[in-house]
């Protein structure tokens, strides 16, 4: 596998508490990563790591080979990184369409706001309301759409079902597909273990700030992901 991104021995601290330790991942083109794991396994600070929200060395974050570990966000943005936040932070005195064109980054590509109507109908409906007049799954689909607006290479999403009916849930994963055939790879941070494993090619489970477990999604068992989520023995 050739890798768009990887992290190599990644660690990442708050102050003098070590959230991550040795985190090595990998994530090939056009294809979806999940990643699993408690509160507190690390799988929020690994996200942030990546685009620069929380200091990493140099060489432990690497897009096609060369190191980009401790670049400063808005230059992780022009490089193909695009972070879909947890909780959304979508700006609520802003419209849906206002909001999505903060997202260009004055980058150019597929994602146009057309593109963006099209992956989702019900925001081109909604276009001219406030964003937090929008259900919590409406709202979503617009930090997604931000998030693409920047035309990236690799689209990074926390916890994307925190608090959304399963319904809206299913509905949001369907464009996966679509996002990916068009040239973008996606790593998830998600609760869901069942969804998770549905959707991605590959899963990556963390326990206490390390990988605890790693594979293609369709060979791991629930047994082999249960034991590495909790950390039994």
């Amino acid at each position: 596998m050739s890798a768009l991104l990887e992290t190599r021995e990644l660690t990442a601290f708050y102050g003098d508490f070590q959230a991550l330790y040795g985190i090595d991942l990998a994530v090939a083109a056009g294809e979806v990563v999940a990643i699993i794991g408690a509160n507190g396994a690390g799988k929020s600070t690994f996200l942030k790591a990546l685009v620069g929200l929380v200091a990493a060395k140099a060489e432990a974050v690497r897009l096609d080979g060369a190191a980009i570990g401790g670049i400063a966000p808005h230059r992780l943005v022009g490089l193909g990184l695009a972070l879909v936040p947890e909780g959304r932070r979508l700006f609520p005195s802003l419209t849906v369409e206002e909001n999505l064109r903060i997202g260009t980054a004055g980058s150019r590509g597929q994602w146009t706001l057309e593109a963006i109507y099209d992956l989702f109908p019900i925001l081109a409906e909604r276009r001219s309301s406030p964003a937090t007049a929008l259900s919590g799954g409406q709202q979503q689909m617009v930090a997604i759409g931000r998030a693409l607006m920047s035309n990236p290479r690799l689209l990074l999403c926390d916890e994307l079902s925190l608090g959304l009916a399963p319904t809206v849930i299913r509905d949001i994963y369907a464009v996966f597909p679509r996002i990916c055939k068009a040239g973008t790879a996606i790593v998830v941070v998600e609760q869901d273990i069942g969804q998770a494993m549905a959707a991605a090619d590959r899963l990556y489970c963390f326990q206490e700030g390390r990988v605890s477990l790693s594979g293609p999604a369709a060979s791991l068992t629930r047994e082999q992901i249960s034991t590495a989520y909790f950390g039994l023995h």
